[in-house]
């Protein structure tokens, strides 16, 4: 008797629906666990606590603010994800009180000063053209070193130049320079946040 022979899903990408949110979140957890700018702005007596409703909140927040959350599935496995965010999302001190009400409870109120003095950093800095911001982008730890990391990068950068956009991203880890700088972001700043040293990047259309 002959077995057939099962092809591995293929990855493609596709926007969040609501059922992915509390994947999601799990994805940017461990993603994020060990993350240089929220190990330094987090307190370390129940840190992996505190991450997890930080990360909650703000997922949270992009999706009822309508923000794009684009995922990578293997067949209808959430290995990746990532959120750009459209030039008039409130960031930084415009951040809306019960956003930061939630994230002083479940972060800290110090942490949520850093978090929006950050994005105050980055709004400063951004380019002026029409542009999506980049704030996070997240490959399950199982599933990192295979490519997946480009491939979302690669279709957010289409997606944004069929929308007449460019793409900005605040990059802090050596890895994933070198994985922006080869799918064409450039650096147009560095900041120091929180005493985590990173680059503004951007990309734009050829």
């Amino acid at each position: 008797m002959e077995l057939a022979n099962e092809l591995p899903p293929q990855p493609h990408i596709a926007y969040l629906e609501t059922e992915h949110l509390r994947v999601a979140a799990s994805v940017l957890l461990t993603a994020y666990k060990d993350d240089p700018f929220f190990r330094s702005v987090l307190p370390a007596e129940d840190y992996e606590q505190r991450l997890r409703a930080a990360l909650r909140e703000e997922l949270q927040a992009l999706w009822q603010g309508e923000q794009r959350l684009p995922g990578l599935f293997l067949g209808e496995t959430l290995v990746g994800v990532a959120a750009l965010l459209d030039d008039g999302y409130p960031q930084g001190q415009t951040r809306y009180w019960n956003w930061r009400l939630k994230m002083a409870l479940g972060a800290g109120w110090t942490s949520a000063r850093q978090w929006m003095a950050r994005e105050e950093e980055i709004r400063d800095m951004a380019p002026a053209q029409p542009h999506w911001l980049l704030p996070f982008i997240a490959i399950a730890p199982n599933y990192q070193g295979k490519g997946y990391g480009r491939l979302l990068i690669e279709a957010i950068c289409r997606e944004a130049g069929l929308s007449g956009q460019s793409v900005a991203a605040y990059v802090y880890q050596g890895p994933h320079l070198a994985l922006f700088k080869s799918q064409g972001f450039e650096t147009i700043g560095k900041i120091l946040s929180s005493g985590v040293e990173g680059q503004l990047m951007h990309w734009q259309k050829p």
